[in-house]
């Protein structure tokens, strides 16, 4: 497995913060300098942003282009390696002191995956994606398959069939990274998750000291943005319904 720490190269509060993260566990990572989404001008080749514009009802947050980018960035690199597996993690985290423990245990545990979420958010109470426990793998922890939409990409372990996928299908960007990357049967992948999350969204890191700055500025007016965007989020999401309930079956007959 090889290890990747995104980060840009002008917050370098984070990578000292992330550096300390890694070190507590005994990881070593490579660092991939980020897309500085401020450099980006449009229109970009791999940029729809009229899709963008219609399916998450928000304006262009270039932000959210350096992120996406970056992620591509870091998949292509590994495929250009021998690894098996590669951990793609921002720069806002930290880990539960066993997380390689429960990655090795993930990777033992008889469940095939191709993508395996490890992050949460920053509120440890609350769990995203309302997974469905599948198997316990180490101590609290547990194997899991979300039903619902999994926000946020700050760790995960991907192997390469799935690194492939992604970079085929998700080279023009129409999404957020989490909203493209969390589309299973469109991306034709198995991504499961660890519940509780073990790796953490610093607070002090991520809300209100975001370099990304998703936030509610960007969104077009109420009346525009649920015309354009609703019936898309409604088939999407009975679609993950759907196809959830088929791994959930295809994953208890495998085992």
């Amino acid at each position: 497995m090889i290890v990747y720490l995104i980060n840009l190269e002008r917050a370098n509060d984070r990578l000292v913060s992330a550096t300390e993260s890694f070190k507590k566990i005994g990881i070593e990572f490579e660092l991939e300098v980020a897309v500085d989404g401020k450099k980006i001008s449009l229109p970009h080749q791999n940029y729809s942003e009229l899709k963008y514009n219609l399916l998450h009802g928000k304006r262009t947050n270039l932000g959210e282009l350096g992120c996406y980018f970056s992620h591509l960035n870091v998949l292509k690199k590994f495929l250009d390696t021998k690894e098996d597996f590669a951990l793609v993690c921002e720069d806002d985290i930290e880990f539960e002191e066993d997380i390689v423990e429960i990655i090795n245990c993930a990777i033992r545990s008889g469940i095939n995956f191709d993508l395996l979420r490890l992050s949460g958010g920053s509120d440890r109470t609350k769990e995203k994606g309302m997974p469905v426990k599948l198997k316990k793998i180490h101590k609290e922890f547990y194997i899991a398959l979300n039903f619902g939409f999994k926000s946020g990409t700050g760790c995960y372990l991907i192997n390469r069939f799935a690194a492939k996928n992604l970079l085929e299908k998700m080279r023009v960007m129409s999404l957020p990274i989490d909203h493209a990357m969390d589309r299973d049967w469109a991306l034709n992948l198995r991504s499961l998750c660890i519940t509780p999350s073990p790796v953490h969204l610093k607070e002090e890191l991520h809300l209100g000291n975001s370099y990304i700055q998703a936030k509610s500025e960007f969104k077009f007016p109420l009346y525009k943005r649920y015309w354009i965007m609703a019936p898309y989020r409604i088939l999407n999401e009975l679609t993950r319904l759907f196809y959830k309930l088929f791994i959930f079956v295809k994953i208890k007959i495998e085992s």
